[in-house]
C-alpha cells in the first residue's frame, strides 16, 4: 500500500512538473530570432521562449470597424498579413513589427486594405495580462 502511494505521489509530481515545462518555441521566434539564438535561449532562459509564445498570441487586439469610422482618421496605417480582407492571425509576427509600446497607453494603427484595426496593448496592460496567466499556471503566487 505505501509502495502505491509513492508510486501516485511520484507520478502526480511528474505530471505537475512536465505541465510548467517550456513549451516548444513559436516558429514565428525562430523567424524572429533565427535557430542558433533560440536554442541558446531555450539552454540558458527558457522562460524566455514562454514568453514570446505568450507575446505573439496576447499582446495586441485586433478590432474589425465600419468602413465609415476609418474614413478621417488619424491612425497610422500599418501593413499585415491578410486572408480575405482579415488579418491571418497565424501568419503575423508581431516581434517583426517593430513597435515601440508604451508603458501606460496603447497604440492604434488601421491594417492597410482592411476593414480592422489592430491595437498595440501598452507595456503596463500586457505585463498584468501575463502575470495572470502565470498565476493561473501557479508559477507565481497569487
Amino acid at each position: 500500500m505505501r509502495h502505491s502511494l509513492l508510486i501516485i505521489i511520484f507520478s502526480l509530481t511528474s505530471i505537475l512538473l512536465s505541465s510548467f515545462s517550456t513549451k516548444d518555441p513559436d516558429p514565428r521566434i525562430i523567424d524572429y530570432l533565427g535557430q542558433e539564438k533560440v536554442d541558446i535561449i531555450l539552454k540558458n532562459n527558457p522562460d524566455l521562449i514562454n514568453y514570446y509564445n505568450f507575446f505573439l498570441e496576447n499582446s495586441y487586439i485586433i478590432s474589425e470597424v465600419p468602413q465609415d469610422k476609418l474614413i478621417d482618421n488619424n491612425f497610422t496605417e500599418i501593413k499585415l498579413p491578410l486572408e480575405n480582407g482579415k488579418v491571418d492571425r497565424e501568419k503575423l509576427n508581431v516581434l517583426k513589427l517593430n513597435i515601440q509600446r508604451k508603458y501606460d497607453s496603447r497604440i492604434y494603427f488601421k491594417v492597410e486594405n482592411s476593414n480592422e484595426i489592430f491595437i498595440m496593448l501598452s507595456e503596463k496592460e500586457f505585463i498584468e495580462k501575463y502575470n495572470d496567466y502565470r498565476k493561473k499556471l501557479g508559477l507565481i503566487n497569487k
